[in-house]
């Protein structure tokens, strides 16, 4: 029997609830077979529902008369979905109660038919109270309270500010080939078309006013343009590749950096990545922009699998992290992240930051990024790197919309521009006691 598009989207939240995958894989899993209409209406909720995941949370506790049993998880996300069609994409009262009363059925549940059905127009009943209660911090921010916390500790003039972008939809920005094309003709064209956009802060982003297909831009399949992020450009253009270089850009997938890269210069580019379906992708984006790097599977961490002992010029180094300044594109990071990983992954980042570090040539640079806000993975991780290295020294970015943490510098997400990330732009020399630059 062909599952309705509110069962997908019921078997997606479940899934999150139990942290079986990320919102992007379960999508992908659940759409292989759904038309284009269908395959947004599904993305539409779930993605939704991540943002108001705490609110809704609270909602559905109060309209139960007694939890549910853990082998019934599935039935609070099929009222979560339901509650959420309901009071925040105004779908046909009737038609949505129906539909997710007979999601119970599909998955096993006939059971909590009156269940479902009792609970949806209860809220229907209660909408306008319901939506209008927010008694905590989580309801109120829609974030975990341990980064609710980490967040006004780290930004104390800028956290209310950082959590209300999260919960935004973000802008839709894109790279344009300088190889091919010049950024304020790409303006003019897109303009023609009667999409309106804007020059980005950095020098080859346009930001759209609102998105679009991205097969229906002008010179998309050509390569005159990509789609990346501003803050995610900045990192190309600080790193400054020059011709003949060698060059890895190190956890490199999907590979917008690596493809800037050769955008920018004449050099030969290394991309490594840990995964080899990851790698598939930076593939794609090389063909269609007519790129050429060598892609390499392996564990950056792990030289003796993957490096040739000829070291490089430069190392582009975007550290696996907590994702905490994208949560604004994926809003599932709230909850698949918790004070427990945090600290697994700067364990990462330390090794992978000392590994790669003995690949880069005297003279060299190592430019760290991270697509996070929080100074554990970025700034302090940074400091200490430099307390191991007396070889390292840091250097000082300039032009860069951000703020100077001393060591390194943070952009936080914001409305009309980039993605939450951080840079540190390191150059190794002789060793010395003191890693940190005037």
């Amino acid at each position: 029997m062909k599952k309705s598009i509110r069962a997908h989207a019921a078997e997606v939240i479940d899934a999150l609830q139990n942290q079986q995958s990320n919102l992007d894989a379960l999508l992908r899993k659940h759409s292989v077979h759904l038309n284009p209409n269908d395959k947004k209406l599904l993305q539409s909720i779930c993605y939704g529902i991540c943002r108001e995941w705490f609110h809704l949370e609270a909602i559905e506790s109060q309209l139960l008369d007694k939890p549910l049993k853990a082998r019934d998880q599935i039935l609070s996300a099929i009222v979560r979905c339901g509650i959420f069609e309901l009071g925040w994409m105004g779908s046909k009262e009737h038609a949505v109660v129906s539909e997710y009363v007979d999601v119970t059925v599909t998955e096993g549940r006939p059971w909590a038919r009156g269940l479902v059905n009792a609970v949806l127009r209860q809220f229907i009943r209660k909408k306008s109270e319901l939506k209008m209660e927010r008694h905590s911090a989580q309801t109120l921010w829609n974030h975990p309270q341990w980064l609710i916390d980490a967040i006004q500790q780290s930004w104390p003039d800028h956290w209310e500010r950082v959590l209300v972008e999260n919960n935004v939809h973000p802008p839709m920005t894109l790279r344009v080939n300088r190889q091919k094309l010049d950024r304020d003709a790409y303006i003019e064209t897109l303009t023609t078309q009667g999409i309106e956009a804007a020059p980005g802060s950095a020098p080859d982003s346009v930001r759209l006013a609102k998105p679009v297909p991205v097969q229906s831009l002008e010179g998309f399949a050509e390569g005159f343009v990509s789609v990346q992020d501003e803050s995610s450009q900045w990192a190309s253009i600080i790193l400054h590749p020059q011709d003949h270089e060698r060059i890895l850009d190190a956890c490199a997938a999907p590979g917008g950096k690596t493809c800037h890269l050769l955008e920018m210069s004449d050099s030969q580019v290394i991309a490594l990545d840990v995964s080899e379906q990851r790698l598939s992708r930076i593939k794609e984006n090389l063909v269609r922009l007519g790129l050429r790097a060598e892609l390499i599977a392996a564990d950056a961490s792990h030289t003796e699998s993957w490096w040739d002992q000829h070291e490089f010029d430069a190392v582009l180094l975007d550290l696996p992290c907590s994702a905490t300044g994208v949560i604004r594109r994926h809003p599932d990071v709230r909850l698949m992240r918790s004070e427990t990983s945090l600290r697994s992954l700067i364990g990462m980042q330390t090794m992978i930051l000392d590994a790669t570090w003995d690949t880069l040539k005297i003279g060299g640079r190592l430019l760290v990024t991270t697509c996070s806000i929080l100074p554990q993975e970025n700034q302090h991780q940074i400091r200490k790197f430099l307390e191991r290295h007396g070889d390292a020294h840091l250097t000082t970015i300039n032009g860069v919309p951000g703020l100077d943490t001393l060591y390194g510098t943070q952009h936080l997400p914001t409305h009309a521009g980039g993605d939450g990330f951080f840079y540190a732009l390191l150059v190794k020399s002789e060793p010395t006691n003191n890693g940190v630059s005037a």
